[in-house]
């Protein structure tokens, strides 16, 4: 038998409902009311109260504790005190004894319990993965600056170096400045290669100035060859920062003006080409950024429609059920589906479907107001998440919409949208919103389409009769 987890019984046992649950493979938790303290901290529980009284009859059972919003709760009680138990805010109330009748609602909230155990570990895997991204992507963008194929065609003598003063990078005029080839100053501190005798030249104190005050530094320098020849150099150091401003690495670039009376002629106009090399590193920087910006808002926006895609919906939505439950007040969710869609596709060819799509798009973008967000849900279903707005704004929202469809001028035949819509008490998870808009949407369209239905107009009749 597969087990659909532990179901924590509060009040006194029945030995046949507690077998039946048993038999369904329910771990049960036997708990009497007397010794209940209150729910649990954990959060995705399954509670089954059994507790024939009103709420009121018993006070240990808060359903507004701060440690209920995670659990569900399932009470059986009297048919009497239904409504009671719904108004304090059980998850489901059962009245008659436990039998295939309970099925449907025990594994409806098994099932969500479920998922939305794997839904949290989704998003934390996703967040670790985004994080994982973000740092590859940073250190791509830092490899690209220094791998720079200009790097090795600066006429001067560079190399670059991190926060240790480690030398990473070394060019073949920086060979032939300082008579040193790239292996041997790898890996070594650059004051240990350029300035063994401690002048003043290099050293740990000034690295760790530079990093420090993040700033370009130009200094006159001398360097003693290995023949003992002195060489006369003017050194620009640039920092290269990551995209939080944090330096992570310096490049150098040293000029020979040994000999002053010709070099001094030439120093203005190569550190100006020093500039323009590094501000074309800039400008590639600049870029990549700019690309990787339009890759991420490509990742979240719908190819066709150009609206927000399913995924970046389904993110708003967590978020916006975030912030309701955090700032107590309501928000609202209408879901559209284009009416007969399939036969203006079969009669006019997707060509003429996907020009629908688009102009549906735009009818609800432009009648959107600023806190209105519309996506792409997934073929022809379009969604809008409506924040801070309840049942009555929201049905009058979605009239809003509905009317602007009705009013444009389609190309090839009249364009009509069903409108279900669901409104958030402070207890429905982001499945459950989207299931009432799904439930709403589907009676708009077994009513005769192009009307709104709010799932708080169903009754239980019409709610089967799907």
């Amino acid at each position: 038998m597969v087990s659909r987890g532990t179901c924590l019984w509060v009040g006194s046992e029945i030995p046949a409902a507690t077998a039946f649950l048993e038999a369904q493979g329910f771990n049960l938790k036997i708990q009497s009311l007397e010794d209940f303290d209150d729910f649990s901290k954990q959060g995705f529980c399954f509670y089954l109260i059994n507790d024939q009284g009103s709420p009121e009859a018993n006070v240990k059972l808060d359903l507004a504790s701060e440690n209920r919003p995670g659990n569900f709760v399932f009470v059986w009680t009297q048919a009497e005190n239904k409504h009671a138990w719904y108004s304090a805010g059980a998850d489901h109330v059962e009245t008659g004894p436990p039998d295939v009748g309970w099925l449907p609602k025990l594994n409806f909230l098994a099932n969500l319990i479920k998922e939305r155990r794997q839904w949290r570990e989704t998003e934390e895997n996703f967040n670790r993965a985004h994080e994982d991204l973000q740092s590859t992507v940073e250190s791509l963008e830092f490899a690209s600056r220094r791998f720079e194929a200009l790097f090795n065609g600066l006429p001067v003598g560079c190399f670059t170096f991190d926060a240790h003063g480690l030398v990473h990078e070394w060019n073949g005029l920086a060979t032939e400045t300082f008579g040193i080839e790239p292996y041997e100053a790898f890996f070594n501190t650059v004051w240990s290669v350029l300035d063994p005798e401690e002048t003043g030249a290099w050293s740990q104190e000034k690295v760790n100035n530079l990093f420090a005050k993040s700033e370009s530094i130009e200094f006159d320098w001398i360097f003693k060859k290995r023949d003992n020849s002195e060489v006369h150099l003017a050194c620009k150091v640039v920092c290269l920062t990551n995209r939080r401003g944090e330096v992570i690495a310096a490049v150098a670039g040293n000029l020979d003006i040994s000999d002053r009376v010709h070099a001094q002629r030439k120093i203005d106009e190569q550190m100006r080409e020093i500039k323009n090399y590094i501000k074309v590193m800039e400008r590639q920087r600049l870029k990549l950024q700019d690309a990787n910006r339009q890759l991420r808002r490509l990742a979240v926006t719908d190819g066709l429609t150009g609206l927000m895609n399913r995924r970046r919906f389904n993110e708003l939505l967590d978020e916006t059920l975030d912030r309701a439950i955090r700032q107590d007040h309501k928000f609202s969710l209408l879901l559209f589906d284009i009416d007969h869609f399939k036969s203006l596709n079969d009669s006019f060819g997707h060509q003429a479907g996907d020009e629908i799509l688009v102009r549906f798009a735009t009818v609800l973008s432009s009648t959107a107001r600023r806190y209105e967000r519309p996506s792409r849900y997934g073929g022809e279903e379009f969604a809008i998440i409506l924040d801070n707005c309840d049942a009555a704004a929201a049905q009058l929202a979605a009239e809003r919409f509905r009317a602007a469809i009705l009013a444009e001028v389609w190309p090839h035949r009249n364009i009509t949208a069903s409108v279900g819509c669901s409104t958030f008490t402070g207890v429905e998870s982001a499945r459950g919103m989207i299931q009432q808009s799904d439930e709403a949407l589907y009676y708009s369209k077994r009513a005769g389409r192009n009307r709104v239905t709010h799932y708080r107009e169903l009754t239980a009749d019409q709610l089967n009769a799907a």
